[in-house]
């Protein structure tokens, strides 16, 4: 796309090439070179706004409307402080310094880098350019507190790591004492180990390198193994786990392996939670709109409404924000990338009391009927290959 710095040179050249001046139309319809003008600038991805000598909006381009949060036909032919609606970006504008300025657009709740020029180029006297860094300050401040929990995670297991250490250099007398310490720090190890490994799978996932074998799976079988794997933890905590699912239910196109992990780590993370001698529900259904949804649930104190959508960040703090992993706190995020690659999307439920989990999939796309073959689709064909 066409640079926003080389906007005012754009400009004068489309003005050098208008006709010879001719009498001033009515503010109701748009001189030839607004809309040269509006043409020129609606492909951009910065918001651009341009304003005659005073201060009308004669062209405004969709990125500007998305940015401030106002129709583009609303803005158009408007004055500045009734186009923005902001005190802070009617003053860049009036300044017109043509230094760029952050600003925060409230009324959409944008972070903008707003640089405003004077021009002269035909009706256009000012050139507002709006950025949107909203993202950009997001992945930022992501990365910041990725930085921070990570060193906040690692420190407990290196510390502990550290301190069986030295206790073994100078010497533990006992050979049991010296065997629970050795044990320990392989123990400490072990959780290093987790974490960097679960780390390095998370990259993987957000980067789409990590390879998905996408097949047909019943639902139910799924939630038995699942069930089969985990119900001896959750016994161990005192709790039992009940699950039903309709023999029935459609078959969904997932990899087996990462379902299976998303499932097991929701039950071992609702296990954590669950109040002795309650039970850890799951099952799955066909829900509203054709998908089949899983869910799981326990009796425990539930999540704050404010921190349903942040459980499923890396190492977010909030207790039931912890995985699966040997408390790496990377497990829900790692299956909302699962689940995300899968084509499905996990949430928290707004139910209570408890926390109830959920997560969607896809069903197989039946075959078309004049197809040839037995109608068996090639994932399901895969799947029965595999059993």
């Amino acid at each position: 796309g066409v640079q926003t710095c080389a906007l005012p040179i754009l400009l004068a050249g489309i003005a050098t090439v208008e006709e010879p001046p001719r009498p001033q139309p009515d503010l109701d319809e748009p001189e030839p070179a607004a809309i040269e003008f509006a043409h020129l600038i609606e492909p951009l991805a910065e918001g651009v706004l341009l304003l005659d000598e005073r201060r009308v909006v004669v062209a405004v381009n969709a990125a500007a409307a998305r940015i401030l949060g106002r129709p583009t036909d609303v803005m158009l032919g408007s004055s500045l402080i009734v186009a923005l609606r902001d005190h802070d970006l009617a003053e860049i504008v009036r300044a017109s310094t043509g230094e760029p300025t952050s600003v925060h657009v409230s009324s959409s709740d944008h972070d903008v880098v707003a640089t405003s020029s004077a021009v002269e180029a035909g009706p256009v006297r000012t050139l507002l350019v709006l950025e949107d860094v909203t993202e950009l300050g997001r992945a930022r401040r992501a990365r910041a507190d990725l930085v921070a929990n990570m060193s906040h995670e690692l420190r407990t297991p290196v510390a502990a790591a550290r301190a069986i250490a030295e206790t073994l250099q100078a010497g533990v007398s006992e050979p049991e004492e010296a065997a629970r310490f050795h044990d320990r720090l392989v123990e400490e190890i072990g959780r290093l180990d987790a974490m960097v490994d679960r780390l390095l799978r998370l990259s993987r996932l957000e980067s789409g390198s990590e390879s998905m074998a996408v097949e047909a799976l019943r639902p139910a079988e799924l939630l038995r193994t699942a069930v089969e794997r985990i119900e001896p933890l959750v016994e161990a905590r005192g709790a039992h786990v009940a699950w039903a699912c309709e023999e029935d239910l459609p078959e969904i196109a997932g990899d087996r392996a990462r379902v299976l992990e998303v499932l097991s780590n929701l039950l071992d993370n609702a296990a954590k939670f669950a109040p002795a001698g309650s039970a850890v529900r799951a099952w799955a259904e066909r829900d509203a709109s054709g998908l089949v949804r899983f869910e799981v649930r326990d009796a425990g104190p539930g999540i704050l409404p404010g921190d349903r959508a942040r459980v499923f960040e890396r190492f977010y703090t909030g207790d039931r924000a912890r995985g699966s992993g040997g408390g790496t706190g990377l497990g829900l995020a790692i299956a909302r990338h699962i689940i995300g690659r899968l084509g499905g999307r996990i949430w928290v439920a707004d139910r209570s009391p408890g926390t109830t989990i959920c997560f969607t999939l896809p069903v197989v796309a039946p075959v078309d009927a004049g197809a040839e073959g037995d109608g068996t689709s090639p994932a399901a064909e895969g799947a029965a290959g595999e059993a």
